[in-house]
């Protein structure tokens, strides 16, 4: 049985994952939309 593990992040590696959890929502298209734009482009049914 594995038993969870307690990590402790130095301070630059929590100042990491603290801006990719606060990144710019807007840079990121959703997924769904990616895929019918490139059906579209391609002309994909």
């Amino acid at each position: 049985m594995l038993t969870p593990k307690n990590h402790t992040l130095t301070k630059e590696q929590q100042e990491i994952l603290d801006n990719q959890i606060d990144s710019d929502k807007s840079a990121y298209i959703k997924a769904e939309k990616l895929y019918s734009d490139l059906k579209k482009k391609y002309k994909l049914k």
